[in-house]
């Protein structure tokens, strides 16, 4: 059986992860992204010179932005200029993100220049002045477009130059010279003086014709930035608390109290059954909003508490990144050198329903359950379970991708052999308490908004109650004996290791 030689960095290029671990480089895998990105509040944060310089540049050219709009009185800008200075391309090479399937993902354009421009204008002008308007992630936290993918696509872009340099010295003392080449960075850094982005030429790793861009292991994180809008609302509570200035303090617990009140949801009580005022999460951040609209400095305030808690935000994401190497390394690798391509030219709907049975094959059959828990023996979240899935793909003759959102929501993958033969397959964890609503429902619209003609349910369970449940679920709608609703037992208590069978 062949295995992909691109599962890591390491594998393709025949050097020792001991290295990249001593270098403090992640080792990422060359056929999938990896859902890590680069936090610049680690860049901020950091001891380090080379990186707090990194972060200038971050909030200096963030400041030419704001001057431009300020100087264009926030009048939309012209092509021209969101081609010169606002619209960076989706920096592939580094093999994080959120791309599901290889490394192509969406750059920065319009859309992210003119949120960008506007709130420049109407409500930061102030941005790279005051230290609590020195992060990037303030913008993102009350502009609309400019969220967790953004802030990850532009950082990376304004120190890629950083970065390429970074693997060049690492190429140049670890890797084969004939597994490197030149490429040209095209906006590897900014002339100010000439307003122009300068290009730059750097030796680096080549697969597939494209370059390969390594990361330093404390610049990433997982989940969202360390200053990010769930927080801010799910913390709101301690902002009043940290204000110095009692008057303003009593002012922002009574407007926020106020607040919640006028948002709070009307229920029945069932003891009592009168109506009575129910707080909710909605509920909340409703009134956490309006709150930081009629007094923005609970944001600067929000800012300087997660200033004051840098150490966490370290220590977090060093944790999220290590969980996220060692399974990579471990189950996510040993999964795929238990699972081969083989087959003859299918239709699109034989080879997804055929991968499908072979994953639950290689599952059940192949003690490959055992990679579907993490270290600390919990079952791993449906992400893991997916990527793992694209690994019994290799040497498909199908195109199979997860990137075909056409606004009514996107299947889990779309397996296809041109536009008129499309197989959808759809993933859920037995545990999930929308399981029985999206099994009526969801692979049905989905097949209608992709013009899909078959679809497939791969549905895993990790306990006995589980697996009841979903029988249970499919019995009710006379599904039971439906190929097309593939069971994968995950369980650990009734199997047999293979290695233990004589």
């Amino acid at each position: 059986m062949e295995t992909n030689p691109r599962l890591t960095f390491s594998n393709y290029f025949g050097i020792d992860k001991k290295i990249l671990d001593k270098e403090g480089l992640f080792n990422v895998s060359l056929i999938s992204d990896l859902p890590l990105f680069i936090d610049p509040f680690h860049l901020f944060y950091s001891d380090n010179e080379e990186y707090q310089k990194l972060h200038e540049e971050i909030i200096k050219y963030l400041v030419f932005l704001r001057e431009q709009s300020i100087e264009n009185q926030g009048k939309e800008p012209t092509k021209g200029v969101i081609d010169a200075y606002y619209k960076f391309p989706e920096i592939s090479q580094n093999w994080l993100g959120f791309t599901f399937l290889g490394n192509k993902g969406h750059g920065l354009g319009k859309k992210f220049a003119l949120a960008l421009n506007q709130n420049f204008f109407n409500l930061f002008r102030d941005f790279g002045i005051k230290t609590e308007a020195r992060h990037f992630e303030k913008l993102a936290l009350v502009a609309k477009k400019v969220g967790r993918d953004t802030i990850s696509d532009f950082t990376t872009n304004l120190i890629v130059g950083f970065l390429a340099k970074k693997t060049e010295d690492f190429a140049s003392k670890y890797i084969d010279p004939a597994k490197t080449q030149k490429f040209t960075i095209k906006k590897s850094s900014f002339d100010y003086s000439k307003k122009v982005w300068v290009p730059k030429t750097f030796t680096l790793p080549v697969c597939n014709g494209d370059y390969i861009l390594l990361t330093p292991k404390d610049l990433l994180t997982k989940n969202d930035t360390w200053i990010n809008k769930k927080d801010f609302v799910d913390s709101f509570s301690e902002i009043p608390l940290a204000t110095p200035d009692h008057a303003l303090r009593e002012q922002l617990s009574s407007y926020f109290n106020k607040k919640l009140e006028e948002y709070a949801e009307r229920v029945i009580d069932r003891k009592t059954n009168k109506e009575v005022l129910s707080i909710t999460k909605k509920t909340r951040a409703k009134a956490s909003w309006a709150t930081a609209d009629a007094f923005p400095v609970t944001i600067d305030i929000y800012i300087m508490l997660k200033e004051r808690h840098g150490n966490e935000a370290q220590e977090k994401s060093k944790k999220l990144v290590t969980e996220t190497e060692n399974f990579l390394e471990n189950q996510f690798n040993n999964f795929a050198e238990k699972v081969g391509a083989e087959g003859k030219k299918p239709t699109s709907y034989e080879e997804a329903y055929s991968r499908s049975i072979y994953y639950k094959e290689c599952i059940e059959l192949k003690d490959c359950y055992l990679n579907l828990y993490d270290n600390n023996g919990n079952p791993v979240d449906e992400d893991w379970i997916q990527r793992m899935f694209w690994l019994v793909w290799y040497g498909a003759e199908s195109d199979i991708n997860r990137d075909s959102n056409n606004g009514l929501g996107k299947p889990d993958f779309a397996v296809s052999q041109g536009r008129k033969d499309k197989t959808l397959v759809e993933f859920k964890l037995a545990k999930s308490s929308s399981l029985e609503k999206n099994l009526q429902n969801q692979l049905k619209k989905y097949k209608e908004t992709n013009k899909a003609k078959e679809g497939i349910w791969v549905i895993v369970f990790f306990t006995s109650a589980e697996q009841q449940k979903v029988l249970e679920i499919l019995k009710s709608y006379n599904l039971e004996n439906d190929k097309n609703y593939i069971l994968v037992d995950a369980r650990k208590d009734n199997k047999i290791p293979a290695s233990k069978i004589k």
